[in-house]
Parts: C-alpha cells; structure tokens; sequence
C-alpha cells in the first residue's frame, strides 16, 4: 500500500515499489500546491512542458516521498535548480530528443553512444504497457569506455545519459495520459561477464565512478519515481561490492525495487522474468524470445565501431541537432474534475486566450476558445501549409476534435492540456 496523507492507495504485487494507479485528488491538490509555490521557478524556464511542470510529473515526487508533500516540495525544487545550473538539458538536450518516436530516439542514441556501452533505453513495452530498459552491465569496460575515446569527453556520455533520461521521461508522461495510468521503466541488467575478460569493476576506475554516482544521484531525486523494477541477473560474486556502493546512494523505496534473481542457466529465473516481461521483448540469452537487441545481444564490435563513432563525434553539429516535430492544429482539453492540468500551474480547465498564448511557442493567427472544453491553437499559417496542415479557404476557424486520452498526444506545438 501506498499512503498518501488520508489516503491509502492499492498497488499491484508485480510492481511492489510503486503504484500505477491514476493520481487521486489528494495527490493532484498537492501538486497544485507544489506548482504554485515555484510558480516564479517555472516561469523562468525555456521549456515549462507537461513532462516537467505538469501534474503527473510533480506526482512522481510525492510518490517518491511517500505522500510527504513538504519533502516532495524540497526534490522538486531540487530538479527545477539541476535545470539551471545544466543550461544544456533545455538549450540542447530538450530540443534534439523531446517528440521523438522510440524508433527515432533508439536511432539517435546508438549514433551517438561509445560502442562499449552496450544500453537500450527501449526494448519494447509489456503488456500493461511498461517500458523496458535492458542493460548489458557486466560487459561494461569501465577503462576503455573512459579512456579510448580520443577527444570525445566523458561529459559528453554525461549529457547523452541525460538526454536518455529527458526523453523517457517525456515518452512515459506521454503514455501515462493515454494509458490513463501511470507509467514506468523496468530495467533489466545483466551482470555476466563482471570483472571477467580482463575488466576491471566500474567502481575501482575513479573516472567511472564518478559518472555511475552523478547519474545514480541524478536519477535518485530529479528524475525520481520512473523506475519501477530493477531486474539483476547473472550477478556473480564480485556483484556485491559493486551492490554495497550502489546502495549507499539509494533511497529505501529505490532498494525495495531492487530484485537480484540470479543466473539465467537456471529456469526458474528466466520463468520468474517471464512472469514480469513478456517473452517478445526479452532476448534470448535471459529466457526470452528476442533474437537481435542492437548493439547488446549481440555486443557491438568496439574495434571496429569506434573509428566510425569518433568521426561522427568530430562533426561539432552531429550531436545536438534541433528536432523537427509534427505540427497540431487543435486539441480537446479534458474536464477539470477528471484530469490533471498540464503546462503551467493552473487551477482550473483551459476557459482564456492569455492562457494558450502564453503557452505556445507558436505565434497565434487564428485563435479562439469555443467553450472550456474545446480550444483552436494555429500558427502561422504559411508555415503551416508548408508542412502539410490544410487550412480552411475562407479563413474561418476549423476545429479538429479528438476524443479521449488520444488528445493528450496530440498537441506537439505547446504544453497546453490534452
């Protein structure tokens, strides 16, 4: 069970540490609370997108801390500092990766990865639609990772991890409204191979360490309350030294997710994944029925990827390039009393045209509200055309209304709700 103030909501037993069931009111009053209180923070952000200040992100925080909405307040604004002190996630990060299919961001990510650094940040979802993560840990080669890298940074390998978790955390805030329950990730990690090959363990290489610590702090507080599981497979003995540091950093709720299973020789560890996963989405090599995950079932051949991969690197304008998103021309926002708000704080359903302005980084041609339910965005209208949107020949106001959580997807062009 999970108590938030007065309330105790149900959790199901798959995802013990977490709760996937759709915020309550206490929950959302709280996050209002939360929004206002760092009104002027949010105001003095480049990207104020749902993913970031909209209800369902601030909810993460008081779930994080168990409903305690004072110290939930504290993380939050914790996050909204990282976010000034990184000017990157919003001037590169954000632009280059948010509105990305999981295709198209598993495409950015392996260009601009060190081949010896064998992550998928999407291996498909379950059947109650959580992302899964896969993680071929134990054939990390912390040396060569930070030091055969020519004159590429490791901050670079910071900022690529952070557009990782940028964008996941955008992707499942999207699913979560269709859905109409919160969603997270379950990484799964395979640990065969640690220390073996002539590796050395990631936390005796100083470089390394530093990196696994700053993400792990990073993902402990401003990106909190995503994961759902963490699956550790094939950990030999050495696993437990690299366990007691991880677990220095983790939270009590982080260390309840945490389920070491064992070898996957044994199959009564690969039917205990199966119970979690779905066969389709897991590979072989871990009781699954997925043949190929690129670049970690099989690993990548480093020697012969990493020329290339240090060449493209070399392109000073191949590593953040602006994405181009679709365009939305209308949205249907979604009753007050039934859905959370999105964009800016905001106490009540969309009802003004200040609202949607201030909003949209697109500048408004045609702009009306017909009721509180239903609000017209369009912008420029040459460029509008030009990508495609038909506009009506008598210049009066056309409305595409989308019905239920389909609407939250539909608008790419601002933050606004639905």
């Amino acid at each position: 069970w999970l108590k938030t103030n007065s309330q105790l909501v149900a959790m199901p037993s798959k995802y013990g540490g977490v709760s996937t069931g759709w915020p309550t009111k206490t929950e959302l009053d709280a996050a209002h609370r939360i929004q206002q209180h760092f009104s002027a923070e949010i105001a003095r952000l480049k990207d104020p997108s749902r993913d970031v200040v909209g209800d369902l992100r601030i909810v993460r925080f008081i779930r994080a801390r168990h409903g305690n909405e004072q110290e939930a307040r504290e993380w939050y604004g914790e996050f909204l500092k990282v976010r000034t002190e990184k000017p990157e996630i919003e001037e590169k990060i954000r632009p280059s990766v948010i509105g990305m299919t999981p295709e198209q961001y598993l495409q950015f990510f392996n260009e601009r990865k060190h081949p010896g650094f064998p992550v998928c940040p999407y291996a498909g979802e379950t059947d109650d639609g959580q992302v899964l993560m896969v993680v071929r840990t134990g054939m990390v080669d912390p040396v060569d990772f930070t030091e055969n890298r020519g004159n590429v940074p490791l901050e670079d390998e910071e900022l690529l991890i952070l557009s990782m978790l940028e964008w996941t955390l955008w992707y499942i805030d999207e699913m979560s409204w269709k859905r109409h329950e919160m969603v997270y990730v379950i990484k799964l990690m395979d640990f065969n191979g640690l220390g073996g090959g002539g590796r050395k363990l990631p936390i005796f290489v100083p470089k390394m360490k530093q990196l696994l610590v700053g993400l792990l702090e990073a993902a402990q507080k401003p990106y909190c309350e995503h994961d759902a599981l963490f699956l550790a497979t094939n950990t030999p003995f050495l696993f437990r030294a690299v366990k007691s540091v991880i677990f220095l950093l983790l939270t009590a709720k982080q260390k309840s997710k945490f389920n070491v299973l064992g070898y996957t020789t044994d199959q009564a560890v690969c039917r205990k994944i199966l119970e979690i996963l779905p066969a389709r989405i897991v590979p072989e090599a871990l009781g699954g029925s997925r043949a190929t995950l690129p670049g970690v079932y099989p690993l990548a051949d480093v020697s012969s990827e990493l020329s290339g991969w240090l060449q493209r690197r070399q392109d000073p304008g191949f590593m953040w390039r602006v994405f181009e998103k679709p365009v939305a021309v209308s949205v249907a926002a979604p009753p007050a009393d039934k859905e959370p708000t999105t964009g800016a704080p905001s106490t009540a359903a969309t009802d003004s045209v200040s609202q949607v302005v201030e909003s949209s980084p697109l500048t408004p041609t045609v702009l009306e509200v017909t009721t509180a339910q239903q609000v017209l965005v369009v912008g420029d209208a040459k460029d509008l055309a030009a990508k495609g949107v038909a506009l009506p020949a008598d210049d009066e106001p056309s409305f595409v209304s989308l019905e239920g959580q389909e609407s939250a997807q539909a608008c790419s062009c601002c933050a606004m709700a639905g």
